[in-house]
């Protein structure tokens, strides 16, 4: 998920509708706007008073821009990627660290050293337009592998000085997991921070005196506007990747490419998944899940959830007769909503 000027800030998971009938013993505040080229909606409430404001989330933001926004020549990931000399900072320290376990834990699916291989697409800040061709894919694949970089006294080390790197499938999930830190500092339990559709719920919505209702939006496009399910969350986490709206045709050859890619295999293919949904206790462990999934086949996809038992899973997917229909791991089963 890109920071700043986000071509792709279609949402495939929704707040249900919201209306506050608050109790007089507590308080409730509401915070939304514009961040990351997407919306951001966060809703607190507390047994005191609520001393939030928007200009402290604003702070967080500008911090994860200044680290990770490929579209802001001044960030450290910019630099680095423009070959600078750069000192990394805390955050970007936290987040190369937290990549590395997903890298590992995701066979490789989830790979921020894939920046080369997103501008070669045109899926990148330059918006470039390139003849997709296998030998030029082969030669990118020669950039991509966390086992390619580290990091050495607060210096990034590449083997490859062409690796470019793109953090965007974690950053904006775990801009929700800091603003939930920043919000239970301040003694606040009952909470929903949406970030683009990576969420994260603590407590209960006390208006609704029920848990959070979270819905996973229809991915047939003939029925845009329908829920295709809806969950209850309480202290957990979601994100959702998809690839059936962000794609691109090229022109000259009509074929589709899709903006999830492959770090494997370099591909940039739409497969029979149409979206994969993540549940875990921290949003920026579902984000980079959710997007590992959309990079690889149905098998693979839950494969991913049964190795991993601190993540639960929603895939929809088209079948063999090419009806739309799911598979659900069985703790996310527990939290879907019966009809």
């Amino acid at each position: 998920m890109t920071l700043v000027g986000n071509p792709f800030k279609y949402s495939y998971l929704c707040i249900l509708l919201f209306a506050c009938s608050c109790h007089s013993d507590f308080s409730f505040k509401n915070f939304t706007g514009y961040t990351f080229g997407t919306y951001y909606d966060i809703k607190v409430f507390s047994e005191k008073e609520i001393l939030l404001s928007e200009e402290n989330f604003d702070s967080i933001f500008l911090a994860f821009n200044n680290s990770f926004s490929t579209y802001k020549n001044s960030s450290i990931i910019s630099r680095l990627n423009n070959g600078n000399d750069v000192d990394i900072d805390d955050l970007f320290f936290d987040v190369y660290n937290k990549s590395k376990i997903l890298n590992s834990r995701t066979n490789g699916l989830f790979d921020p050293t894939i920046g080369l291989l997103i501008e070669y697409y045109g899926f990148g800040p330059e918006n470039s337009k390139n003849i997709i061709d296998e030998d030029s894919i082969l030669q990118i694949l020669e950039t991509v592998g966390f086992e390619k970089i580290s990091i050495n006294n607060r210096k990034l080390i590449k083997e490859n000085n062409k690796t470019k790197l793109d953090f965007n499938a974690i950053a904006k999930g775990y801009a929700v997991d800091v603003i939930s830190n920043y919000i239970e500092s301040k003694g606040h339990l009952n909470y929903l921070i949406d970030i683009g559709g990576e969420i994260k719920s603590a407590g209960t919505n006390i208006s609704k005196k029920d848990h959070w209702k979270i819905a996973i939006n229809n991915p047939d496009l003939n029925n845009p506007d329908s829920f295709y399910k809806i969950l209850r969350l309480s202290n957990h986490s979601i994100a959702t990747s998809g690839n059936y709206r962000n794609y691109k045709i090229d022109s000259l050859t009509g074929n589709k490419y899709v903006h999830i890619l492959n770090p494997i295999n370099g591909k940039s293919q739409q497969t029979n998944i149409l979206s994969a949904s993540v549940v875990s206790s921290s949003c920026f462990k579902s984000d980079a899940f959710a997007t590992a999934m959309m990079a690889t086949n149905l098998k693979n996809a839950i494969s991913l959830t049964e190795n991993n038992n601190d993540i639960e899973s929603f895939i929809i997917y088209v079948d063999s007769l090419n009806n739309i229909t799911n598979y659900a791991s069985a703790g996310f089963k527990k939290l879907l909503l019966k009809p």
